[in-house]
C-alpha cells in the first residue's frame, strides 16, 4: 500500500511540473507567426520531397526575400489584418474570384501608399515563388503549392 501511495504522489508531482511546461511550448508555437513569412513555403518544399541541396537554395531565397517582404508588408500597417478578416468573411459568404476581391476592396478602403505596399508585397511573393518553382521539378512544385506566374491555369479553364 505504501508503494502505491508513493507512486501516485510522484506521478502527481511529475504532472504538476510537466503540464505548465507543455502549455508554455504551445504558447511559443502560436506566437511564432511574426517571423519569416516565407518559412511556410520552405516547409512545404521540404515536405514535397526536394533534396537537401534544393532545400538549402530555397532557404537562401527565403532569407533574401524575407526582409524585403516584411518591409513591404509594414507599409500596409494594420490594414493587412483587416484585409484578411474581410477576405475570410466574404469567403464564408460563398464569394469567389472577382466577387471576393470586390467585396474585400469594398470592405477595406486602402490609401494609395497601402495599395503600393500591397502591390510590392504581391510582386515580391510572385518573384519568390517563381524562383522556387524554377528550382523544383513540376511534381515537387505542385506538391509544394508554388508555381511561376502563368502556370497554365487559364489554359485549363479554356479547355473545360
Amino acid at each position: 500500500m505504501k508503494n502505491v501511495l508513493k507512486t501516485m504522489t510522484l506521478l502527481a508531482l511529475a504532472l504538476l511540473i510537466a503540464v505548465p511546461l507543455s502549455a508554455e511550448d504551445k504558447k511559443k508555437k502560436k506566437g511564432e507567426k511574426g517571423g519569416n513569412p516565407l518559412a511556410a513555403t520552405v516547409k512545404k518544399v521540404k515536405d514535397a520531397g526536394a533534396d537537401e541541396a534544393t532545400v538549402e537554395k530555397v532557404e537562401a531565397l527565403a532569407k533574401e526575400y524575407g526582409p524585403k517582404l516584411a518591409e513591404a508588408r509594414e507599409g500596409l500597417g494594420d490594414a493587412g489584418k483587416k484585409l484578411a478578416e474581410a477576405r475570410k468573411a466574404a469567403a464564408a459568404e460563398g464569394k469567389k474570384g472577382k466577387d471576393l476581391q470586390a467585396a474585400v476592396e469594398a470592405a477595406v478602403q486602402l490609401t494609395d501608399e497601402q495599395k503600393a505596399a500591397q502591390k510590392e508585397s504581391q510582386a515580391l511573393t510572385q518573384k519568390f515563388n517563381a524562383a522556387v518553382a524554377a528550382l523544383l521539378t513540376p511534381e515537387q512544385a505542385k506538391a509544394a503549392g508554388v508555381a511561376a506566374k502563368g502556370d497554365g491555369k487559364k489554359k485549363k479553364k479554356q479547355a473545360e
